[in-house]
C-alpha cells in the first residue's frame, strides 16, 4: 500500500525543515522527472502552460532542461510571482527560450503539452479566460502532461506527474475523470524519508494488497470454506447474482434464503445455488441488500438474532437496507457484540442517506449537510474520509465501503482508497457482485478489513478485463472474470 496525505503542502515544509534541502533544489528535482518522462516520449515539440506560482516554477525549469532535446514554447499566463518562479523564469530568458504572453494556437501542433498553470494548492473556479484557454488545449490531439494535478480539474491529462507524495486531492471523482495516469516523482528525498514526518491520511490498494481465496489445503472439504446466505427481497434477481459472485469466489456452499417478498420462482437458478426458507444451521455470513424492498420487522429480527446467536457472526449490508428508518438503531445492536463482522457497501446517494439518518440520531454532533452531500462526497476525497472516521467511531465493529468512481473504505479508523475501479462497471448488478464477493470471503473467515481490500480491487480487476470503457460488461461477465 501507498501511503496518501491530504495536507501536501505541509508534509513538503516539514521535510525541508527536517532535511534540509532548500525550495530550489525540490523545484529542479521535480523538473528534473518530468523532462526525463517527456524526453522518454520522443518529442519533436512540446507547449508548456506557466502559472505565476511554483507550478509555473517547475514549467520553466522543465522548459530549461528541455531546451536542447526538442522545440519548445512556454506559455507565460502571469509574471511570476515567487522567489524559485522568478529565477527560473530569469534564466529561461537568459538562455533564450521562446516565451509568450498571447495564446495562440500554434500552426503545427505539438507533440506534447504541459499543464503547469496551476497545483494542489489551488482553491476555488478557474477564470474564464483560463477556461478557454484549456479548452483549446483539451481539444488538440497529442500528449497531455499535468505537473502535480491538472489545473483546475479541467485539463485533461494522459499523465499527471505528482510530487513528493501521494495526494486525496487526486483521487476525488472529478479528479478521476481527468487525471489519466499518475505517476509519482520524488523530490530528491528517499520516499520512506519523506513520508515519515507527517501521518497518513489513508492508503492507496495496490493489487500486491490483494489475499485471494486460493485452496492450499490439499485435506479440505466444502465446509472448509464457509457457507454463505444472500436474502432474497423483492427483487430477487439481485439477490440471485450476489449469491452466484459469492460462489464463483469461493464460497463452499451458498443459499438463497426466500422471504415474504421473493419471487426466486421467475428465474432460472443454478443447481449449485440452494435454497431454503430459513437460515441454515451452519450458516457462515449473510448477505443482505441485493433486491431488498419492504421487508417485515418480524423477518428483519430473525436475520438480526442470527447474527447475535451465532460464534464468528458476519454480515454484509447492502442496497435496500439504507432505506431502513431504523438502521442507526441496528447498527448500534449489532456493534454491541464482541467479535461480529459487518461490512456496509452504500454508493454515494445511499451514503447521503446514512448520513442524514447518523445526523438524527446523533444530534450531539452537529454534522453539516452540505459537506455530505452526493456532490460534496463526490468532490471531495476529504469528505469521503471524514465520513468514514465517524462513522467508525460510533459503530467499530463496522467496515464502511464507499462505492464510486474510486471506492473508500473505512475500517477501524482508517481509509484505504482502490483506485482501479473503471467507467465499465457503471451498471445495474455491478454492486450485487460486490457484495456477494465480500459476503463469501466473510463467510471464509476474512476480517473485514482484509475482505473489504480483497474483494474490491478484484471486482475493479475483474472489470479492468471485460475493458474500461466496454459498454457491455454484465454482472455474468464481472463474475466470470472473478
Amino acid at each position: 500500500m501507498q501511503k496518501v496525505f491530504i495536507q501536501a503542502a505541509e508534509l513538503e515544509k516539514l521535510s525541508k525543515e527536517k532535511f534540509s534541502i532548500p525550495p530550489f533544489l525540490m523545484m529542479e528535482n521535480a523538473a528534473r522527472k518530468m523532462a526525463d518522462f517527456i524526453i522518454s516520449k520522443n518529442p519533436e515539440s512540446v507547449l508548456i502552460l506557466c502559472g505565476k506560482g511554483n507550478n509555473g516554477g517547475d514549467g520553466y525549469a522543465l522548459a530549461r532542461m528541455l531546451l536542447d532535446k526538442c522545440q519548445v514554447l512556454v506559455y507565460c499566463q502571469e509574471s511570476p510571482n515567487t522567489q524559485e518562479a522568478q529565477v527560473q523564469y530569469q534564466m529561461c530568458i537568459k538562455l533564450g527560450v521562446k516565451i509568450v504572453t498571447d495564446f495562440i494556437l500554434p500552426e503545427k501542433k505539438p507533440s506534447v503539452i504541459v499543464d503547469c498553470l496551476y497545483g494542489i494548492g489551488f482553491h476555488g473556479n478557474l477564470k474564464e479566460p483560463i477556461k478557454k484557454l484549456l479548452d483549446q488545449v483539451n481539444q488538440i490531439d497529442c500528449l497531455k502532461v499535468a505537473c502535480d494535478i491538472p489545473s483546475g480539474l479541467y485539463f485533461k491529462a494522459d499523465y499527471t506527474i505528482t510530487m513528493g507524495e501521494e495526494k486525496t486531492s487526486l483521487y476525488s471523482d472529478p479528479a478521476k475523470a481527468v487525471c489519466g495516469q499518475i505517476i509519482l516523482a520524488d523530490l530528491g528525498i528517499p520516499r520512506n524519508l519523506f513520508e515519515s514526518t507527517k501521518t497518513a491520511d489513508a492508503y492507496l490498494i495496490e493489487e500486491t494488497d490483494l489475499k485471494l481465496p486460493q485452496r492450499t489445503n490439499p485435506a479440505a472439504h466444502k465446509g472448509t470454506y464457509g457457507h454463505t446466505c444472500v436474502i432474497a427481497g423483492q427483487k430477487s434477481g439481485a439477490a440471485i447474482i450476489a449469491a452466484s459472485a459469492a460462489l464463483h469466489f469461493g464460497s463452499g456452499l451458498t443459499s438463497l434464503i426466500k422471504t415474504s417478498e421473493s419471487n426466486l420462482e421467475q428465474f432460472k437458478i443454478s443447481p449449485q445455488l440452494m435454497i431454503a426458507d430459513s437460515i441454515p444451521a451452519k450458516a457462515s455470513a449473510l448477505v443482505i441488500g441485493p433486491g431488498f424492498a419492504g421487508q417485515s420487522d418480524k423477518e428483519l429480527r430473525v436475520f438480526i438474532n442470527w447474527f447475535k446467536n451465532t460464534n464468528k457472526s458476519a454480515l454484509v449490508l447492502d442496497a435496500g437496507i439504507f432505506s431502513l428508518e431504523n438502521l442507526c438503531s441496528i447498527l448500534e445492536e449489532l456493534n454491541k457484540l464482541d467479535g461480529g463482522r459487518i461490512i456496509l457497501t452504500p454508493h454515494l446517494s445511499e451514503c447521503q442517506k446514512l448520513f442524514s439518518k447518523i445526523k438524527e440520531s446523533h444530534q450531539e454532533l452537529e454534522l453539516s449537510d452540505e459537506e455530505f452531500s452526493v456532490k460534496n462526497l463526490a468532490n471531495s476525497a476529504e469528505s469521503k474520509i471524514k465520513l468514514g472516521k465517524i462513522f467508525n467511531q460510533l459503530y467499530p465493529n463496522t467496515t464502511l465501503v464507499m462505492k464510486s468512481a474510486n471506492t473508500f473504505i473505512a475500517s477501524g479508523g482508517q481509509t484505504y482508497i482502490c483506485k482501479d475501479g473503471v467507467q465499465s462497471l457503471a451498471k445495474g448488478g455491478s454492486g450485487d457482485v460486490l457484495a456477494g464477493m465480500l459476503g463469501s470471503l466473510l463467510a471464509q473467515g476474512y476480517s473485514c478489513l482484509d475482505a473489504a481490500i480483497t474483494g474490491v480491487e478484484e471486482h475493479a480487476i475483474a472489470a479492468k478485463k471485460i475493458g474500461n470503457e466496454a459498454y457491455d460488461l454484465s454482472p455474468e461477465k464481472l463474475i466470470e472474470n472473478i
